[in-house]
């Protein structure tokens, strides 16, 4: 009787510690990186044929801790005049540069553009209006209209935000989400 118990005892030692060199499988999910955007490019265009490309680069991407080289072109437009603006979203570190505005298309309604001015009015001032809507007809406002006000100088800032838990907020900040991308631009209204 004494064998056996010795010998359970074995079996229960052995079978420890075989059980105990054995790693269990850890299922770590692997992030989801997202597309590193370097460039905020505004499309403007009107019915007079003005047909105009303005960039705000950041050459290691929005976002970074060494952000590099930071190019931004000034908006010089006409005062008292509507114009409609595309904006797009590129990576230019690639080569070939990448348009990621597809895909921020693609999903609308986890993103939203957030435009906004100084000043909101008088001279120098864009105001802001018909933004596009996302597949749930919320604001996504990829495509805007500018409405320009006096001749004067000004500011605009457009912000890219993911997953906004507010899309009809008042400010950026409101919106709430993760900020992809934000760019100021110089405005010249003559």
């Amino acid at each position: 009787m004494k064998k056996i118990q010795q010998f359970a005892l074995l079996i229960t030692m052995v079978t420890l510690a075989a059980a105990s060199c054995k790693k269990p499988t850890v299922n770590n999910p692997q992030p989801v990186e997202q597309e590193l955007i370097t460039t905020i490019r505004l499309v403007v265009t009107n019915n007079s044929g003005f047909n105009k490309t303005f960039n705000y680069k950041v050459d290691n991407g929005f976002g970074s801790t060494m952000p590099g080289d930071i190019q931004s072109d000034s908006l010089v437009l006409q005062k008292d005049t509507e114009y409609d603006v595309e904006i797009q979203v590129w990576n230019e570190a690639k080569t070939p540069p990448e348009n990621i505005t597809t895909e921020v298309l693609s999903e609308s309604n986890d993103h939203l553009f957030f435009l906004s001015g100084s000043p909101a009015t008088g001279e120098g001032s864009i105001q802001f209006s018909n933004g596009s809507k996302d597949d749930a007809g919320q604001p996504f406002n990829q495509r805007i209209r500018f409405n320009t006000g006096a001749a004067g100088y000004g500011y605009i800032m457009v912000t890219l935000k993911h997953n906004p838990v507010n899309k009809n907020a008042a400010t950026a900040d409101q919106a709430g989400g993760e900020t992809d991308a934000q760019a100021e631009f110089g405005v010249a209204l003559q």
